[in-house]
């Protein structure tokens, strides 16, 4: 990654090369790993090329806290905007990833920086849980030992399935009862068939999804209360730690929730959220997955952003 963004800025770039030196690399962590974790990035950078001397690590809520309070209203695609919060105001960062949710309470101080209020904390709620979700679906449909093959022997294939569903999960909202239908590669029904001599169609009707999920030719038709169910464990983990969040002190005069990164754009999540805490308003910028990656090019240019942390 680090050469392929020297590489790209010396070809858009008019001047003939650029140095190295004159660069600063902002890498971001979530809130809730461990020291240890962030050294072992800091090190993987450093020998990835990069001077010790030109790195920052900074961390992934707050670089999208500090995005945002740049961003005008017409740039939050819900709830209205922060840029606007007075001094004292109180609101807290949910930052849903693709492992993690990491969630930070901030408070606007005088001087327009961010104090945080709350020890960041969080889980391994993120958009991955809802693919791993979907892979216990394949493996109740085809068992493990063929799955497991499968993913040995297909990795390319094995690949491909959860690139379709990154994409069809994206579509899944409470209120849309549509069939989804995800394509099956076929080396997949091969080995089933070759493994099991029984044919796929007929296996699934003998499974607890008989009645949810149908095979034919090379495609899957799936329910959609089954879909929904996916999000399930990583939707109620957020909102269960959200609630107990609110019940300490310092948190419980949050008056909004801002959500970002690339599993906040899932209406699974975001509607979790709303029904959950209809008191508090949910914020949601535009291209919500970028909002870390910019905002760490904020925080590149002006670090004292960010002037309490607990």
């Amino acid at each position: 990654m680090k050469e392929d963004l020297v590489k790209n800025s010396n070809d858009r770039l008019s001047i003939e090369h650029i140095c190295e030196d004159e660069i600063t690399w902002v890498l971001t962590v979530p809130t809730i790993w461990t020291d240890a974790a962030k050294q072992f990035m800091r090190e993987a950078a450093v020998e990835a090329g990069i001077k010790n001397e030109n790195l920052m690590i900074t961390l992934e809520p707050e670089t999208a806290s500090i995005f945002c309070r740049l961003l005008p209203v017409e740039k939050m695609v819900e709830g209205g905007g922060i840029a606007s919060f007075t001094q004292g105001s109180v609101y807290m960062v949910l930052d849903a990833g693709g492992g993690t949710i990491d969630i930070t309470v901030h408070e606007v101080l005088s001087d327009g920086t961010l104090k945080e209020l709350h020890k960041a904390s969080g889980g391994a709620w993120g958009g991955t849980q809802v693919d791993e979700a979907y892979r216990q679906v394949l493996i109740s449909l085809v068992g493990n030992p063929v799955f497991h093959r499968f993913q040995v022997e297909n990795k390319e294939d094995y690949l491909d399935i959860f690139r379709e569903f990154e994409i069809r999960k994206r579509d899944i909202a409470p209120d849309n009862d549509n069939k989804v239908t995800i394509r099956l590669p076929s080396s997949l029904t091969e080995i089933f068939e070759e493994t099991s001599g029984a044919d796929l169609r007929k296996a699934i009707m003998q499974t607890k999804y008989a009645n949810e999920v149908s095979f034919t030719r090379d495609k899957l038709r799936i329910s959609a209360s089954v879909m929904k169910y996916l999000f399930f464990n990583a939707t109620q983990s957020t909102v269960s730690h959200v609630k107990e969040l609110m019940k300490e002190k310092i948190v419980q005069c949050v008056s909004s929730i801002l959500v970002v990164g690339g599993f906040s754009e899932s209406k699974m999540l975001q509607h979790a959220i709303r029904s959950s805490f209809p008191n508090v308003k949910v914020i949601i910028p535009e291209e919500a997955g970028l909002v870390v990656l910019k905002g760490a090019v904020v925080f590149g240019h002006s670090q004292s952003s960010i002037s309490h942390r607990v």
